[in-house]
């Protein structure tokens, strides 16, 4: 599984696509295009994307067996530590929410009728999250007084969750490279932040002066 920190784009509108490309080119992190739900499920069982942007509506999009729905559902069961925003122009309330709520509790919501550029502006503050001594470069983290860069999406996801204040769930091979993570940032930069883990698979970043 690569290390690497990626982006999913499920977009049915090929200009669009470009379009988020180019942002993603910019923000320094490659991006794993779909044009249709079928495109994005045969991805991720092979990529683990730090971020998953996905557009409900797909009324531009190639035939496909599966839905929206289906890629929101996979994304929850089996790829937690992925953070997803829906981006779609009927998202504005409550009550059109909530049935993509009981797909995937935690996404995040982008309204299209804001525009682009608002969503663009949503992934690149995500994309330059910064907690502690820490911050995002170009799909790597960065310890700001030794500069030293740390090259893990598991490292980019615990950033960017604490940016969003959204939990993240790992399983066993991520929490294992948390842990890596928590050593380096420990023994090898002496960082004021730590890798916290909870009974229920939960880690977050936390301060180290908050741990005493």
């Amino acid at each position: 599984m690569r290390a690497d920190a990626e982006i999913l784009v499920l977009e049915d509108d090929p200009q669009e696509l470009q379009r988020l490309q180019v942002a993603m080119a910019r923000a320094g992190l490659p991006m794993l295009p779909a044009q249709n739900p079928d495109s994005a499920l045969a991805i991720l069982p092979y990529r683990k994307p730090v971020l998953a942007v996905i557009d409900l509506d797909m009324s531009q999009a190639p035939d496909s067996e599966k839905s929206v729905s289906d890629v929101l559902a996979w994304l929850y069961e089996w790829s937690a530590e992925c953070m997803a925003i829906v981006y779609s122009g009927h998202v504005g309330t409550i009550e059109q929410q909530e049935p993509v709520y009981a797909v995937h509790p935690y996404v995040l919501f982008q309204d299209k009728r804001d525009g682009e550029y608002a969503l663009v502006q949503r992934i690149e503050r995500l994309l330059a999250a910064r907690y502690g001594d820490l911050s995002i470069s170009r799909g790597k983290v960065r310890h700001g007084p030794s500069g030293r860069m740390y090259p893990h999406r598991v490292a980019v996801s615990l950033l960017m969750a604490k940016r969003a204040k959204q939990p993240l769930y790992l399983d066993d091979t991520d929490a294992r490279a948390a842990r890596r993570f928590n050593r380096w940032l420990e023994d090898h930069v002496r960082s004021s932040v730590r890798v916290v883990s909870h009974r229920d698979r939960r880690y977050e970043l936390v301060l180290d002066r908050d741990l005493h």
